[in-house]
């Protein structure tokens, strides 16, 4: 596990002292942890993940995908999308949405 997280730190480009911030953790805790002296706690490893994009069993050396291809890896992709759908939305102006809406709903059937 030690040499996994040290291994993704340094595929970001992360210091450990970048890293901590990152994640809200303490440099000399990471600093101990890469050099197998402690064990992160389960909220870390959770953090962890977050910040690296990739499961805790990849972290845990329990599997080598880095992602999980389950439920939770399709709704954060999902919704990934929706926002970036979202962000596009917004930059509408008022008649352009009324267009986007006809649009919408003559391909649905619904116009």
């Amino acid at each position: 596990m030690k040499t996994r997280i040290k291994q993704l730190r340094q595929e970001k480009h992360y210091t450990q002292e970048y890293l901590a911030v990152k994640i809200g953790a303490n440099q000399t805790a990471l600093s101990r942890i890469e050099c197998g002296i402690s064990i992160p706690d389960a909220d870390l490893i959770v953090r962890l993940s977050n910040a690296f994009h990739v499961s805790a069993d990849y972290i845990l050396c329990l599997s080598d995908q880095r992602l999980s291809y389950g439920r939770t890896t399709e709704k954060n992709i999902d919704s990934r999308r929706y926002q970036s759908q979202i962000k596009l939305l917004q930059k509408l102006n008022p008649i352009q949405r009324i267009h986007l809406q006809h649009f919408l709903e003559s391909i649905s059937g619904l116009y």
